[in-house]
């Protein structure tokens, strides 16, 4: 059986997928229990949270960071193969396989960290769906 190379090509097209194939990690709001809160109910109030979600990612909105954690882990994939080939070199290593493994070892531990950080949406998607949300009479507490 033959071993499975990467090319350090396909490696950073492997790691630009890799965000499209992650749970979300997205926090998602929380909302202060008004009046109008109690009035609609947890269902109704789940109801309107989708609506205003779909309305700010239709308005052209992201809801996440996506592209610029690619980005990260493409930059940090690319610096380590280069790091890694030049290691190989100077310890009399294959400098091919030191650039496919220091690619990896950076790309993967750049997505797993972009992805563990929890982070708020971005602010413009914020201020599209908590618009939506307050014109529909919710107040938005914070986020978890």
């Amino acid at each position: 059986m033959k071993p499975i190379t990467l090319t350090l090509a396909s490696l950073l097209v492997l790691l630009s997928w890799l965000p499209a194939s992650a749970i979300e990690s997205v926090k998602r709001p929380i909302f202060y229990p008004n009046a109008h809160y109690h009035i609609m109910g947890k269902e109704t109030a789940q109801t309107d949270i989708d609506g205003c979600w779909m309305m700010a990612r239709e308005a052209g909105a992201s809801e996440n960071n996506d592209a610029q954690r690619s980005q990260d882990a493409a930059n940090d994939a690319a610096a380590l193969a280069v790091a890694g080939a030049a290691v190989a070199a100077v310890l009399g290593g294959d400098p091919g396989r030191g650039a496919v493994a220091g690619a990896v070892g950076g790309g993967v531990a750049s997505m797993t960290a972009g992805m563990m950080a929890q982070d708020n949406p971005p602010w413009v998607f914020r201020g599209i769906f908590e618009r939506c949300l307050f014109e529909k009479g919710y107040e938005v507490a914070g986020w978890e």
